[in-house]
């Protein structure tokens, strides 16, 4: 029985270590290599930089259905010109052969005394922004608005812009039939939805409201003279744009359809009506936003004949959601692009470029190869491999050309990019192992791995990634050398990648997809730069331990 304690107590002290070193890790803030190790006289800890050359790869499309958010612009970035943004997205009922009014159409073709005469009144589009609930500003009264902060309106937010929604008659198919529908079907960005718009639904100028909105529907009791519940809403909705449609279509479409084969299946009715479509301009190429049309609907507001409970004859109101739900509706975003000055075209090559050009959407990645063009990592590293270092930290460091970026600075820079294994299309694996993984907020995730602008350092704005793990596998394993990949992110958190065409060979290859629903771009230095700019060239640096002789 002793040594029974004696194993426990043992294993207990193990695990509460472990706990205090795994904590204690967590709790280093992801400080620099210079910071955390501290030499205690039988280290030697020695930092080195490696050249890394890179080249520029222009998209020329990219695959935008089954996207976390959907582009809508008109919008002249600052360094790659205009680019705009459509989308097209399905609608879904609420249920097979739904009820309209209180009596089904079979009740009511059954007899005459039964006719509801349903009649559609009012039709709004409901897309939300991505906006966050400010906490510390909640009111205690319940008929104001809430203060929201919208985080994914990019521009003149001020600006008026001309929106358009039309039927959409093409089909956006699931599964692909190219592929016995075995595979789910592919939309690109570059396709052209022209001979598909339809009817016009709506055609006017919209002004962006970023504040909650609310509606107020309910009757004061009399039975509670201390509250007015008319005062209470009866529905909060985060800031969103609501855009009235035309009321006609949706009485034919749906409301006139009640119990008739259209409606008497999801695909009956996604065959009938088969989608609409959203696009905008506005006067000075100001805007653009990205929207959360997975939680948007379609709400159509109708009347219709009733009695109430006493046989008088009466007009009732109720509404149906058509949803753009991303489990039930397809949906596809359309992107173009102005082409790209020649100054910036011309680093589009196979050289070791001097400027390196990464912009979301449909527009450019960057591919890194840090063996410097060999094909053979280690032949750059042979020196670390044949002498046993110790690899304490290694960071790839990307310089922000501030020249390039002009008057709009680091404002309109992402705050975050990625960095990912561009050869075999998967992360690298000191993103898999980043113990920050997911602090539910993407500032802060992924925070060793990193990526993030910082704006903070001497020698100018940077973003920089540790790939420890990746370059030990390199010395350590004889791990065969891949190339790495460099594109924009809307979000650490998505690691998943999508097809896309490159515009020189038109060779399909995959980019993350977080990169896709981003309109933000930057410029970055590479390795084939002037003395001028040296301190801020593409680099591989490497902070390592030599071991004593």
């Amino acid at each position: 029985m002793i040594k029974n304690i004696l194993k426990s107590n043992v294993l207990v002290t193990l695990l509460v270590m472990s706990g205090v070193i795994f904590f204690t890790a967590c709790e280093r803030d992801y400080n620099t290599i210079g910071v955390d190790i501290v030499d205690d006289g039988s280290t030697n800890i020695n930092k080195i930089s490696y050249d890394v050359k890179a080249y520029n790869r222009k998209l020329s499309a990219v695959r935008t259905d089954g996207l976390s958010g959907y582009q809508l612009a008109d919008y002249k970035h600052p360094i790659f010109g205009v680019q705009k943004a459509s989308f097209a997205s399905q609608l879904s009922l609420p249920s097979s052969n739904p009820t309209f009014g209180d009596v089904s159409q079979a009740n009511e073709d059954s007899s005459a005394d039964n006719q509801e005469n349903e009649v559609v009144t009012e039709v709004y589009l409901h897309i939300p922004f991505y906006s966050t609930l400010v906490s510390d500003t909640i009111s205690d009264d319940s008929s104001k608005p809430k203060d929201y902060r919208v985080d994914s309106i990019f521009g003149n937010i001020n600006a008026t812009f001309n929106l358009k929604v039309n039927e959409y008659t093409k089909y956006l198919r699931v599964l692909d039939p190219e592929t016995n529908f075995q595979e789910a079907k592919a939309y690109y960005s570059n396709e052209d939805p022209t001979e598909f718009i339809s009817t016009v639904l709506f055609d006017g100028d919209v002004e962006i409201n970023q504040e909650e909105l609310l509606y107020f529907n309910n009757e004061d009791d009399p039975n509670t003279p201390d509250e007015d519940e008319s005062e209470v809403p009866s529905e909060r909705l985060a800031p969103r744009l609501r855009i009235a449609l035309n009321t006609q279509f949706f009485q034919e479409k749906i409301i006139n359809n009640e119990g008739k084969s259209p409606l008497l299946s999801a695909n009956n009715f996604q065959e009938y009506l088969r989608g609409v479509y959203v696009s905008m301009e506005t006067a000075n190429n100001d805007l653009a936003m990205l929207l959360d049309v997975s939680n948007g609907y379609i709400e159509v507001h109708y009347q219709y004949d009733n009695t109430d409970s006493e046989g008088e004859a009466i007009v009732s109101e109720k509404s149906v959601k058509l949803s753009l739900s991303a489990n039930t509706a397809n949906k596809v975003n359309y992107l173009s692009n102005d082409p790209y000055p020649q100054q910036i075209a011309d680093q589009f090559t196979n050289q070791d470029a001097s400027r390196l050009y990464i912009q979301g959407g449909a527009g450019s990645i960057v591919e890194v190869d840090i063996s410097n063009g060999s094909g053979d990592a280690l032949n750059e590293l042979q020196e670390a491999k044949s002498k046993g270092w110790l690899i304490n930290e290694a960071n790839l460091i990307f310089y922000v050309d501030e020249t390039a970026i002009g008057q709009g600075g680091t404002e309109t820079l992402p705050k975050r990019i990625y960095l990912y294994d561009y050869q075999n299309e998967r992360p690298l694996i000191d993103y898999t192992v980043d113990l920050s993984q997911n602090t539910g907020v993407d500032s802060t995730s992924y925070a060793i791995f990193d990526g993030r602008l910082d704006e903070e350092n001497s020698v100018g704005p940077r973003y920089k990634f540790r790939i420890t793990n990746y370059i030990n596998n390199l010395i350590k394993n004889d791990s065969l050398n891949i190339k790495l990949g460099l594109s924009t992110t809307n979000s650490i958190l998505n690691a998943a990648s999508v097809s896309a065409i490159l515009e020189s060979d038109s060779r399909l290859i995959k980019v993350p997809q977080a990169s896709i629903p981003n309109f933000q771009g930057t410029v970055l230095y590479g390795n084939n730069v002037p003395n001028d700019v040296s301190d801020k060239k593409l680099k591989l640096e490497i902070y390592y331990t030599e071991p004593e002789k």
